[in-house]
């Protein structure tokens, strides 16, 4: 996505949540009353997270239960504000409204559909707005405790809550999502990326069996929000960067637990 593009939806979703929760939490579901959008909870499998449908000249959305999209958990949260960032975007709404077919949304931020991912970012922005979270956090250096803090704070999943502090560079930071031996997705603050350009490698195999998230991946689930820390370099999962190099540099390896939807792995310099 364009950064021109990127900067455009970051302002639209920070315009939405100061217009509708400026001085409270935000509530995904009264800003769809104020904006006329009904919604509902249904069981739909495995098919998607939540869909917004245009019908009988009115926009509805559905949440799916099966997948954990409750109105006040951190994944449904999340899920909602999605579609509202399908409403709120004019392009997206417009295509609605003129026929282009709804389809549910997967929102965990490995979707290569653009519209799938500026939604995405909208809904991270809508939840994590930058000046709220940066006041939240002011001059402490993240972690993987302090992301799940954060997260709680906000009511906002794990892996948002992650990849929007990585996004804003507030202190060294790169995240990643495993689920079983593949990764869904890598992000970094704007240091790291500059080193990486976030081609981390895309499955465990060619990670050493030493590794802290190796180790819990082939194990067991670790639990939601549970941490645990170990040593690494920033080589062992970057192959652009050579053991020898000294961008190699030390590292600590964290791990965060998402329940059935894998781990958050997050690196950040040993200092």
């Amino acid at each position: 996505m364009k950064q021109e593009r990127s900067e455009e939806i970051s302002s639209l979703a920070s315009a939405v949540a100061d217009m509708y929760c400026w001085d409270t939490a935000i509530a995904p579901d009264e800003i769809a009353k104020t904006l006329g959008i009904t919604f509902s909870l249904g069981q739909y499998g495995d098919y998607f997270d939540a869909l917004l449908e245009w019908k009988d000249s009115r926009f509805h959305i559905y949440l799916n239960n099966d997948l954990g999209n409750d109105i006040n958990s951190p994944r449904g949260r999340f899920s909602f504000c999605h579609e509202l960032g399908h409403f709120c975007i004019d392009e997206h709404r417009w295509a609605l409204m003129h026929g282009i077919e709804p389809h549910g949304s997967l929102t965990d931020f490995f979707s290569d559909n653009d519209a799938e991912r500026e939604a995405d970012m909208f809904a991270s922005n809508l939840l994590l707005p930058e000046k709220r979270i940066r006041r939240r956090i002011g001059s402490r250096k993240i972690n993987a405790n302090l992301i799940v803090q954060t997260a709680k704070h906000f009511g906002a999943s794990l892996s948002a809550t992650a990849i929007r502090c990585a996004k804003l560079g507030i202190s060294p930071l790169i995240v990643m999502a495993w689920e079983g031996n593949c990764r869904r997705w890598c992000w970094s603050s704007p240091n790291f990326e500059a080193l990486t350009r976030n081609f981390s490698h895309r499955s465990l195999e060619r990670i050493p069996r030493d590794s802290l998230t190796r180790e819990i991946t082939e194990r067991a689930t670790l639990p939601e929000g549970h941490v645990e820390v170990k040593g690494t370099t920033l080589g062992t999962w970057f192959p652009r960067i050579h053991p020898m190099s000294p961008d190699n540099i030390i590292m600590l390896e964290e791990v965060i637990g998402i329940g059935r939807f894998g781990v958050i792995t997050v690196l950040r310099p040993d200092e």
